[in-house]
Formats: C-alpha cells, sequence, structure tokens
C-alpha cells in the first residue's frame, strides 16, 4: 500500500491510501506541519510567520515589528521603518511598492509570507531594503479596517489614524484608505557656537526656550483594478498627500549670549510649510507564454509646495536683525517604465527601461528674490540574472544611467555604468553565508542644485551649487547567519566607499560665512551588528538583541574627520492567550556622522501591554518610560563656524500611548493579481534656510 499526503490545506489534510482494488481518502480533521520560520533564497530572506504570531497581531505593520528581523526598526511612535546605516525601506504586496498605509490595512491573516530583501537588486532603485508581504489570493466580499494611536497627555499630542477599505466584484476590486497624522509638542534647542573671523573669534551661546512643533501628514489612494488570472491585470491608482507643518522642529525661541556684547539678543525663528502632492498612476501587466511577463507603468505627480520663514533677533525689545522669506514651488514629474520578466530553469531574466523627467519652477520672496526653472532627467536600462547551482546562488545585474539637468545657462550631462554581484552558500540548511557588492552612482539632490541663496541668521548664508556632480559609490557586505527555531544569530560587516560625495562646506566671503555643497574627496563608513534572537518558550516569548558599531571617515577638500559609533537595539514580544507583552528600545533615525556633521540622538523606549480579538485589539503603554528628557546632540566640525547643538524636550518622557485595531470582513474573497511596481515622486526642489 502506497500512502500520500495531500497538503492543499494545512489545518485539513488527506491521507490517500492506494492499492490494487483502488483508492481510498481518509480525512483527518487538523494536522500541524513544522518548517524552518526562515529560508535564505541568497538574494532574500523568507519568512514564514507562525499562527501564533499571525493570531496576536493587528496589521501588516504590527507583525514585522513581531517578526524583529535583522537590521529593521519599526518605530510605533513615529510610524517610520528604518533600516541600519539610515537607508531607504521600500514596502510592497505581492511587489507592487506601497504606502505604510497600505501595509497597515492588510489583514494578518491574509498575509502567507514575508520576502526581506536586504540586498534588493537593480529594478528596486535605490533600497537599502525591501519588505514583501506575499498574500492571500482574494475573492468575492470586501473589508473594512481602522486604527487609531494616541497619547493621553496634555503636554504632547501624537495622533496616528488610519481607515481603510476593500470590495471585489467579478473581475473587478476598488480599494480606498486614508491616514492622518500629527506630532505636536515643545523642543528646547540650545547652541555653542563659534565664528572665526581672519582677524578675530566671535562665541555666541544659545539658553532655549520650549518652543512649539506642530507637524501633520495626511495620506489617501483610491484604487481601481480588472484583471483576468494569468492574462492580464490593469490597474489605476490616485493619490494624494497633504504636509502641513505650521511650526517646524527647526523653530526656536532663545537667548542669544556673545562675546561682544554684555546685553543678551532674543531670538525668534519660526518656518511654516505646506506641500500638495496628487499622483495617477496607470499600470498593465501582461502574461504571456513560455513563462514571460510584460509590464508597463506611466505616472504623473504634480507637487505644489510653500514655505515662509520669519527670523528675529531683538536686543532691549529693539529689533537689531529681522530676514524674511516666502518660498513657492511647482513641479510637474512623469515617470514611464517598462519591464520584461522570463523564468528560465532555475533562474529568473529581468530587463527594464525606466525615464523620469521633470520641471520645477520655484519662486523665492524676501530678502533674497530670485525665481529659479530646472529641468531634470533621469534614464535607465538594467538587466539582471538570478540563478542556483546545488547549494550556491548568485545574482548578477548592470545598469546604465543617463542624468541630465539644467538651470539658466548651467547644464549637466553625466552618464554611467552600475554593476552588482551577490553570491551565497548554504552548506546546511540551517547556515548561510552571503556576499554582495554594489557599484551605484548617485545623483545631487536638485534642492543643492538649486543657483539661489538663503539667510541663517545675520552672519550666515545656505548657498546652493548648479556646479555639483555626481558621484560614485562602492558597497559591499558579508552576512553569516545560524538559525536553530530556537535561537539565531545574524551577523553583518559592510563596508561603504563614496568617491566625490556631495558633503557642505563652509567658506568666509564679505563678512558672511556660506553654507553650500561642494564634491568632497572621499567619504568611508565601516559598519558590524549582530542580531541575537531566542524564543525560551515556545512561540510566547521572542527576544532579540542586536549590538552595532560604525566608523565613518569623512575626508574633504579642506578636513579629514573620523568618529565611532556604539549602538544597541532591543525588543522584547510576549503573547499568552489573547494578552500582548511589547518592549523595544529604538535606535533614532539620525545618528550618522556625515561630512562636517554629526547627529546622534538617545535611544528610546517603548513598554506596551494589550489585549487581542480577531476583530479588534488594544494596547496601552508608556513611552520613554526610564528617561526624564530626550535629547540629540549634534555638532558641526567645520574649522571657520564649529557648532554645538543640544536639543530636547521633556514632553517626549513618560507619555502614555492607547493603541486600538478593528477589521470588519464581509462576504467572500476572490482571487486577484498585483500590480508589481509603483513609482512615484516627493522631492519638491526647495533649499531652505533654516539652522541644522
Amino acid at each position: 500500500m502506497t500512502i500520500l499526503l495531500c497538503m492543499a490545506c494545512p489545518s485539513h489534510a488527506q491521507f490517500i491510501a492506494k492499492d490494487s482494488t483502488g483508492v481510498m481518502a481518509i480525512s483527518l480533521d487538523e494536522v500541524t506541519i513544522k518548517a524552518r520560520s526562515v529560508i535564505e533564497k541568497g538574494d532574500r530572506k523568507v519568512i514564514l510567520p507562525t499562527q501564533n504570531q499571525l493570531k496576536m497581531s493587528s496589521s501588516g505593520i504590527d507583525l514585522l515589528s513581531r517578526l524583529q528581523l535583522p537590521r529593521i526598526t519599526v518605530d510605533i511612535m513615529s510610524g517610520e521603518i528604518t533600516t541600519s546605516g539610515n537607508g531607504e525601506v521600500q514596502l510592497r504586496i505581492n511587489g507592487v511598492q506601497v504606502t505604510y498605509t497600505e501595509v497597515s490595512a492588510l489583514n494578518p491573516e491574509d498575509i502567507l509570507r514575508i520576502e526581506y530583501h536586504d540586498t534588493p537588486g537593480v529594478r528596486y532603485g535605490n533600497a537599502s531594503a525591501v519588505i514583501d508581504y506575499i498574500t492571500k489570493t482574494r475573492k468575492t466580499g470586501g473589508s473594512i479596517r481602522g486604527g487609531a494611536f494616541h497619547n493621553l497627555s496634555s503636554d504632547r499630542t501624537s495622533i496616528d489614524d488610519m481607515l481603510s477599505g476593500r470590495y471585489n466584484y467579478g473581475k473587478s476590486e476598488i480599494s480606498a484608505n486614508i491616514r492622518y497624522i500629527q506630532r505636536k509638542g515643545d523642543w528646547t534647542r540650545e547652541y555653542d557656537e563659534r565664528f572665526i573671523f581672519p582677524d578675530k573669534e566671535l562665541h555666541r551661546q544659545e539658553t532655549g526656550e520650549p518652543t512649539l512643533f506642530n507637524k501633520k501628514l495626511l495620506t489617501s489612494s483610491l484604487n481601481y483594478s480588472l484583471q483576468e488570472k494569468g492574462k492580464y491585470l490593469f490597474n489605476a491608482q490616485f493619490r494624494y498627500t497633504l504636509q502641513d507643518n505650521p511650526a517646524g522642529y527647526e523653530d526656536r525661541k532663545s537667548k542669544l549670549y556673545t562675546s561682544d556684547s554684555d546685553i543678551p539678543l532674543s531670538i525668534y525663528d519660526h518656518t511654516k510649510e505646506q506641500n500638495h502632492l496628487p499622483a495617477l498612476d496607470l499600470y498593465y501587466q501582461q502574461d504571456i507564454k513560455n513563462n514571460q511577463r510584460l509590464i508597463f507603468n506611466i505616472v504623473g505627480t504634480y507637487i505644489k509646495s510653500s514655505s515662509t520663514r520669519v527670523y528675529q533677533e531683538k536686543q532691549e525689545d529693539l529689533t537689531e536683525t529681522e530676514l524674511y522669506s516666502n518660498i513657492t514651488g511647482k513641479k510637474y514629474s512623469l515617470i514611464t517604465e517598462g519591464i520584461y520578466e522570463k523564468k528560465i530553469a532555475q533562474g529568473v531574466l529581468t530587463g527594464g527601461l525606466r525615464h523620469i523627467q521633470s520641471y520645477t519652477n520655484n519662486q523665492y520672496l524676501g530678502n533674497n528674490a530670485m525665481d529659479v526653472i530646472m529641468k531634470q532627467a533621469e534614464s535607465y536600462a538594467y538587466a539582471e540574472y538570478k540563478g542556483k547551482i546545488q547549494n550556491w546562488g548568485y545574482m548578477a545585474n548592470m545598469a546604465f544611467n543617463r542624468f541630465y539637468y539644467s538651470q539658466k545657462d548651467n547644464r549637466s550631462e553625466r552618464y554611467g555604468l552600475q554593476p552588482s554581484f551577490l553570491i551565497s552558500y548554504n552548506p546546511i540548511d540551517n547556515l548561510h553565508f552571503r556576499y554582495h557588492i554594489n557599484l551605484k552612482n548617485n545623483a545631487p539632490s536638485i534642492a543643492y542644485l538649486n543657483d539661489v541663496e538663503q539667510n541663517i541668521d545675520n552672519l550666515q548664508i545656505r548657498r546652493g551649487n548648479p556646479t555639483l556632480k555626481a558621484f560614485r559609490s562602492t558597497i559591499q557586505d558579508f552576512n553569516a547567519a545560524f538559525n536553530t527555531g530556537i535561537c539565531s544569530i545574524d551577523a553583518l560587516v559592510s563596508y561603504t566607499y563614496e568617491k566625490n560625495p556631495i558633503m557642505e562646506s563652509v567658506l568666509y566671503e564679505g563678512g558672511m560665512f556660506v553654507h553650500t555643497y561642494e564634491n568632497q574627496k572621499s567619504f568611508q563608513h565601516l559598519a558590524a551588528e549582530v542580531t541575537f534572537k531566542i524564543k525560551p518558550w515556545k512561540e510566547y516569548i521572542s527576544l532579540s538583541v542586536t549590538p552595532g558599531i560604525s566608523r565613518y571617515i569623512s575626508t574633504g577638500n579642506h578636513y579629514l574627520h573620523t568618529y565611532t559609533l556604539k549602538e544597541l537595539r532591543i525588543n522584547l514580544d510576549a503573547s499568552y492567550k489573547n494578552w500582548l507583552l511589547s518592549f523595544m528600545t529604538i535606535t533614532p533615525p539620525n545618528r550618522y556622522a556625515y561630512g562636517e556633521q554629526l547627529m546622534k540622538g538617545e535611544l528610546m523606549h517603548t513598554l506596551m501591554i494589550g489585549y487581542k480579538q480577531p476583530a479588534w485589539s488594544v494596547m496601552a503603554g508608556i513611552h520613554n518610560p526610564f528617561m526624564k528628557t530626550y535629547r540629540s546632540e549634534n555638532e558641526n566640525w567645520s574649522a571657520l563656524n564649529p557648532v554645538k547643538s543640544d536639543i530636547h524636550s521633556t514632553n517626549m518622557s513618560n507619555t502614555f500611548v492607547v493603541k486600538v485595531n478593528f477589521n470588519l470582513n464581509f462576504g467572500r474573497q476572490y482571487k486577484s493579481a498585483n500590480k508589481t511596481i509603483q513609482n512615484m515622486d516627493t522631492d519638491s526642489g526647495i533649499l531652505q534656510g533654516t539652522k541644522d
């Protein structure tokens, strides 16, 4: 007799017994199939969430936090997902690039697996990491999901609300989502600053007062898709984002004491910004025979921006300095992309073309009036092949890019090649080694390319530089991972070298200190971190600890700066029956040294406890329970204008928070494909004159 196991449904399997007389099927009510939770695929890690992790998560973001992926940090207070080294993290669902809101709208029970690309290929652009949620196919019916995250402090406002809906009918699906965020509170900014003139030195110290910051963000999208499985998919999406900052983080009130006067100055610095970003995204995917696929995407984006700044210095109620700027901007961009994919034996061949064309018109009014018109174009042609030979995996790709920029009589055109190679080796199932090298071309930010000046104060100016050139960087990393299920170790050593990077310079001209941007000699970053993860009690407790160290070396045209930064992240998740406990320390994303700038924030802590039901969940906790004051200490090592700043807040500590989620499903869900790319332009290209 031959016995086969049918695994069409893991929770309700069939044993099929065959003998000479025929076939007899025997159904079993419950079958538990144990497998590795992390599968190394060379170019990515495939994570299979456990049933307990899915059950105790309230959204796709919540599940990501519980998985405790190496080098990925989920900040539930700010809504940010960051990776080590301040790199960009792309979020995707079934291959399509999406927003935080769309991942928040995911029902964890619909998630089959998560593919974590910690060394993304060329088709992912400049992303340092890609998190791709692979979900179950959907049928007819719909769902409504919502969530709210609020603090309970009268001194600080922290709001993160989300509402989404999805409905399927026939071959069509319509969905919509909206998210509103507000961060409001007080910062105190203090400075110790020196100005080295040719014939003297001026020392200025600022004693700060609590100053309001208020930042709001509204994101929304309306989506329609039509598809026939295995043949085609058409998707149309309209997105709208509103960034409204009535009072920026850089705002300050302070008393300024100078070495050349016994009477202090009163400082008032206030900036107000607003950006409107509508976008229309049209996508078409065609599956053709012999495992081939064609993808076409076109995106039109419009950015309308405005920014006003008032800076005053008063001495005994008499105005000594008053600066005013009013910047309005319009940017139009068109993004087009075409991709070809073909599966070949155990490999995948991918080729693509992408072109970005933008037109920007920024008007600067106030003390420095100017009308700036910029035209920019970026083109890419790329090819990539991924393959496998026994225990070895490899990925090789090549991209050819063109960058064009013009402003008045200034024009720049650059061409470059961007090769990348990855090789991996799995000697046994639980052990994995990988080496990756990537050569990149980095285009200047269009904000830096502005041929314009903005006053910082009566002694300092910020100036753009339209002569900036693209620069090359080489990124190498070696990763070793060992996973037994109960415990795992994931170690990464990386080295980044940038030739002629764009970093800030400080010049002295006509009695003013000019902060501008130049192509410097080099930048090097050597980093190492190890994530230790242990599950001491089945799936009920998961603890990860990640110590790390970074060494920065910035070689400018006239300076050399080195700095070593140590970091620590701890994440604890516990659950029993319907109860949840979560504790994490989060390394703020602004910890780095680049050029002459050092930004070093303190660790932040969050402790949460909650209760989970299938249709709803509630959690309550405290933010920064172990510190009285949160602070970020920044430095600028310029020889002409060295600065130390201490930015701190008491209302970011001991803050009580509440998080609520709900999920309502109705009808059945039907099978649907998903678009595999999404392009968008969010860079307004405005050069700001605010003080760092």
